[in-house]
């Protein structure tokens, strides 16, 4: 079934036709009573005719369009009644309208479905937004007879079982949409809801709409469970343009980091997280030391964040979840928008080909290899030491860096059940950090360049095979890499003899880590009833890594190459025991063929509503990672730590249990939300090394062949803490206040006797204030950071066994004030949206880390170590467009 709600849609005109809109609205009910209404039909199908009188009068009406269409009206009629226009259009067609909850109902009474008791039918609908036509994945459905809220698919489908014949109310709520209240009739049992909601207006709208205008998160009744609205991210101080990843920095949990785009979740390394985009997996977040998320937020529709205790649907991780969804294109005319900044510029277009099918391209690159400006040099110099040097450095270093990204999303929609996509994705970054230093009369000319990027592709195809089915068959490949090369060269910069320079010398290092996976899925939904939604599927995942790293090719550290299947299984149920409480219990079983094992998962998450203010919630369960990344005590390059895949000897398998147990609280326009959590994590790598002697002129100390020159260890950690939110919202003021006090230690037995010693991104206090105003065609944020400094390691030492010996100490605490203002208007059809970001706007001193590296020269270890400064006071401005 087909449903048609028509109701008023808000149009943006200038200022004196919107009063007169809204003086009209006012004045409706009594000129409605007073206006006389002609019309006139010849042939007309009732469906046409019942649309043609809502536009006329202005007036709500909902019916069933297929139904309705097989009759028709031939005939004029002056009145001034809606009802007697109504009722002369359903004249022999056996439907009757009826005026109920502000909307006119046709429906059909049938006196036998009177006598006798009415039957539950399965009832699926689709969310989609109004103007686009875009599916809006994972919206709220509450059904007003069944007192229940159903949560819809990532296709945003749901499915609910109702009593046939039954006026049914519908509210349907998305973040950053409109909600949507309904009365529905459901006649048949093959019958199917369209539900579109509008965005709300906000920016440039004239006139006021009821409800929150600046919506953008919402955290969700599962505990860990935060959904951001991306439409929202250009409003944000930026560095350069929005950023996906550091927006979600801004909750809680998630570590602020200003030099990447990685998420550390919860005292967890950034690798065990799994990021997806359509399906396929990205195993690098950033660009440009984190200043641009490696994702377009052009493209993205959805983002859903897991910080834990994550349900049975997802694996492979054990940290978190970050599931994005990408847009599928408007489906009824042609956008193209984006924006150039002092960094980069970006174009999407969004092109509907036909009535069912429709592509979304996108594409960015930093021109900073061409021109680079003042803000590209500064960051540059920041990241990779240049003008952060310590009083008795002499760098030189003039890096070079660019970046590029690309996304393309054909989607085909055959029928209304069935929903085929093809998204693919390619991101790469080069830099060039070469310099030339100077120690005791040795001049030192180093070639340091380092490659890296993330592609990847997915095919989905979605599938509705009953009113309650749905399912999701899907493959897909990601691939990573990550090329590093520096080359060193040694030369008597006085050009006088030096007696242990006899010879010109150079040194070299090379490091290689690829990553390829190919993966197949096929995920099933079954709405058993309104209580009962229960999800199960299979996956199989093939991945291959290698990892290469020598100092020049008498010293190969590392060779290694490897391969596995891994097979997948989860089952679980969503079940609401009351209208207060509910569970969702399930399991994940994998069967890793490298260790020739069975890994099981099992996972529980509880909520109770205690009233329509207090929820309490909880989840826990055990997770398993076979592909991860090995920390490492390399200091140069940019990606200093790689992937590897567990062989379950040398290199574990990662596991970790989680507990959490939260509540949220609603006040008015006030929200508190606080979770507490523990987790622990085995299997956790470091990688360790020997640097060999390079006195010019010599032979390197560690030969092939001799005593080891690397050295895998396996370790344990665990991470605790609270987090806590607290968020407040009016119709144009949005703010929250996120705080996490934390903990993250891990142990290894070849580290410091076995000692804890603290994750590198431990953080003991965290607090982020953000802040969003609209006024007008102007929007104005703030963001506000403290955290407590991340540790760092000041000296080390190892001896022949791998016995290591480190120094902690932690950088200053960090504080920074961002603020942002930027401004829309219209020439002709065009919208123009420029903007500026004062990022530290306090100019405030902060440190980010340090630049180490090692040397053992001339039978002598030594460390070249600069602190890297964070951005001084800085303005970015920008300018977005859309058309």
């Amino acid at each position: 079934m087909k449903l048609t709600t028509i109701k008023l849609r808000y149009q943006k005109r200038n200022s004196l036709p919107n009063i007169l809109v809204v003086l009209f609205l006012l004045l409706f009910p009594v000129l409605c009573s007073a206006q006389q209404y002609n019309f006139s039909f010849h042939q007309t199908p009732v469906s046409t005719a019942l649309l043609e009188v809502s536009n006329k009068t202005n007036i709500r009406i909902s019916f069933d369009a297929d139904n309705l269409e097989q009759f028709s009206i031939d005939g004029s009629l002056e009145t001034d009644s809606v009802s007697a226009v109504l009722d002369w259009i359903l004249d022999g067609t056996g439907y009757r309208a009826e005026f109920k909850y502000n909307t006119w109902l046709i429906y059909k009474p049938g006196e036998d479905e009177q006598k006798r008791e009415p039957v539950e039918i399965h009832v699926s609908g689709y969310i989609s937004d109004g103007e686009t036509g875009e599916r809006l994945p994972y919206a709220t459905v509450f059904v007003g007879q069944k007192n229940a809220v159903i949560p819809s698919t990532v296709d945003g489908v749901f499915s609910v079982k109702l009593k046939e014949n039954e006026q049914c109310f519908f509210q349907v709520r998305y973040l950053g949409y409109q909600s949507l209240d309904t009365i529905i009739t459901i006649t048949s049992s093959n019958s199917t809801l369209t539900l579109e909601l509008q965005q709300k207006l906000q920016n440039i709208a004239t006139i006021d709409v009821p409800g929150h205008k600046l919506e953008m998160l919402e955290v969700n009744n599962d505990a860990g469970h935060v959904t951001f609205n991306p439409r929202r991210f250009t409003d944000l101080p930026n560095f350069g343009e929005p950023d996906v990843f550091k927006t979600l920095q801004l909750l809680p949990g998630i570590s602020t980091q200003e030099n990447s785009s990685q998420l550390n979740i919860r005292g967890s390394s950034a690798d065990q997280n799994l990021v997806t985009f359509d399906g396929f997996t990205l195993y690098n977040l950033d660009h440009f030391f984190g200043v641009f998320s490696a994702l377009n937020p052009n493209v993205i529709k959805d983002i859903q964040v897991y910080r834990g205790g994550f349900d049975s649907r997802y694996g492979e991780r054990v940290s978190g979840i970050v599931e994005i969804t990408g847009k599928s294109g408007d489906k009824t005319k042609p956008r193209i928008y984006g924006g150039v900044n002092m960094i980069s510029g970006n174009l999407t277009a969004e092109i509907p080909i036909s009535e069912k099918l429709s592509l979304v391209a996108a594409g960015r690159r930093a021109y900073s290899d061409v021109y680079s400006s003042w803000l590209a040099d500064a960051i540059l110099a920041k990241q990779t030491g240049r003008g952060n040097r310590f009083p008795e450095a002499d760098n030189a270093i003039e890096p070079e860096f660019y970046f590029s990204d690309f996304n393309t999303k054909l989607t085909w929609t055959p029928s209304k059940k069935d929903i085929v996509s093809f998204s693919v994705y390619g991101a790469k970054d080069n830099l060039n950090s070469s310099n030339i230093m100077e120690r005791d009369n040795i001049e030192i000319n180093t070639e340091d360049v380092n490659k890296w990027g993330n592609y990847g592709f997915g095919i989905s195809w979605k599938t509705q095979h009953r009113a309650n089915y749905f399912s999701e068959l899907q493959l897909g490949h990601s691939g990573y890499y990550n090329d590093y090369y520096n080359n060193t060269t040694f030369s008597d910069s006085l050009n006088q003899q030096i007696p242990v320079l006899d010879q010109r010398e150079h040194i070299a290092t090379n490091e290689e880590n690829k990553l390829l996976d190919y993966f197949l899925s096929f995920k099933n939904t079954v709405f058993l009833n309104t209580s009962n939604q229960l999800e199960f599927g299979l996956a199989s995942r093939y991945t291959t890594f290698n990892y290469y790293k020598d100092a020049e090719e008498d010293v190969i550290y590392s060779k290694l190459e490897k391969s596995a299947m891994l097979y997948t299984g989860f089952v679980q149920d969503k079940i609401s025991l009351t209208t207060k409480w509910a569970v969702k219990p399930g399991f994940r079983i994998n069967f890793y063929d490298e260790t020739d094992e069975f890994y099981f998962e099992p996972r529980l998450a509880v909520n109770y509503q205690v009233n329509d203010n207090v929820l309490l919630k909880m989840a826990t369960g055990k997770y398993y990672q076979f592909l991860n990344k090995s920390a490492t005590e390399q200091t140069y390059g940019y990606n200093r730590d790689f992937w590897i895949l567990a062989d379950g000897d040398r290199n574990p398998v990662v596991s970790s249990n989680h507990f959490i147990l939260g509540t949220s609280i609603t006040a008015g326009k006030l929200f508190f939300d606080v979770e507490g959590y523990y987790k622990s994590v085995n299997g956790l790598q470091e990688y360790l090394f020997k640097v060999p002697d390079r006195t010019p002129g010599e032979t390197p100390s560690v030969e092939p062949g001799g005593e080891p020159l690397s050295l895998f260890i396996a370790g344990d950690g665990k991470a605790f803490g609270i987090d806590f939110l607290a968020k407040y919202q009016t119709l144009n003021f949005s703010s929250w206040v996120a705080y996490s006090l934390s903990k993250s230690i891990r142990n290894f037995d070849e580290i410091n006797n076995g000692a804890d010693i603290p994750a590198l991104f431990d953080q003991t206090h965290e607090l982020k204030w953000t802040n969003m105003l609209s006024y007008k065609r102007w929007n104005f944020s703030g963001v506000m950071q403290y955290t407590t400094g991340h540790p760092y390691v000041e000296s080390t030492a190892k001896d022949d066994d791998f016995n290591v010996t480190r120094v902690y100490k932690r950088l200053p605490d960090y504080f920074r004030v961002d603020l942002s203002a930027n401004y829309n208007f219209n020439i002709k059809r065009v919208n123009i949206k420029p903007g500026l970001s004062l990022l530290n706007a306090f100019n405030t001193e902060n440190y980010l880390g340090v630049f180490v590296r090692e040397f053992n020269f001339q039978g002598e270890n030594f460390l070249e170590t600069t602190p890297i400064k964070a951005q001084d006071i800085t303005l970015n401005f920008f300018v977005n467009f859309s058309f």
